[in-house]
């Protein structure tokens, strides 16, 4: 005897039930399809007013917006050079040891800050769009590193005048204490830095005035500069020469 099978029923027809009637046809209709997407149309580039050889607008407004972002920034670095004459015109009895440490520890910052958005924006910028002028090559390489030398020397200036008000400060209180297990010209001096007798010019304090001010009668310079032949350059538009 062969095994025979059982005929699966077709796909989607029902059991029947016994003594329901077979003679119905159960008739299947293949689902809707759903239309196929239609194929993404390329919006419209704008082209330039004048043809596709001419400047486009959002250019300009890049160049437009680097000038205020480059004004910013070097506002923020004249009111460090102000900040720091202050400083330097207070030493060394006019000192206020707080206002003081503020502005050490904002040095740094800064000029950075400045020289980042200068290197990374400006600089780039002014290559791309006036490559034509050999000659500010030469003036970019120049202000990067007059860049380098004044964050160099921001370092060192901020690390000098915190040293100087933490050792005023610790003079200060070893004044005021009753029990003096130093001697008071020694109290609280870091090393290197002596302190001054009484009635005689602090060696440290007149060190600082020459700092602060070579430090932002530079800078000043180089704002100046920047101020006279940068910004004019890129207020053209930002059309090469």
């Amino acid at each position: 005897m062969m095994f025979q099978p059982r005929s699966c029923p077709p796909f989607g027809s029902l059991p029947q039930a016994a003594g329901e009637d077979t003679g119905a046809v159960v008739t299947l209709h293949p689902a809707a399809r759903r239309p196929a997407p239609a194929a993404a149309v390329p919006l419209p580039q704008n082209e330039p007013k004048g043809g596709p050889g001419a400047p486009r607008a959002d250019a300009a407004e890049d160049v437009a917006a680097s000038l205020a972002a480059l004004r910013v920034q070097l506002a923020g670095q004249r009111r460090l050079c102000d900040a720091l004459e202050a400083i330097a015109d207070g030493l060394p009895d006019g000192l206020d040891g707080q206002r003081t440490l503020h502005v050490a520890r904002q040095i740094r910052p800064t000029i950075r800050q400045a020289h980042v958005f200068e290197e990374t924006t400006i600089f780039p910028l002014m290559r791309a769009r006036f490559s034509g002028r050999p000659e500010l090559a030469t003036t970019l390489e120049r202000l990067h590193f007059e860049h380098f030398e004044d964050e160099s020397f921001a370092e060192e200036l901020s690390e000098k005048l915190i040293e100087y008000v933490r050792r005023r400060a610790a003079m200060a209180g070893a004044a005021r204490s009753p029990v003096r297990l130093v001697e008071p010209e020694d109290a609280g001096v870091p090393r290197g830095m002596p302190a001054a007798a009484p009635g005689v010019a602090d060696p440290v304090a007149e060190v600082l005035g020459y700092m602060l001010r070579g430090f932002f009668e530079g800078l000043r310079r180089h704002i100046a500069f920047e101020e006279e032949h940068l910004l004019p350059l890129l207020a053209t538009g930002g059309e090469p020469r």
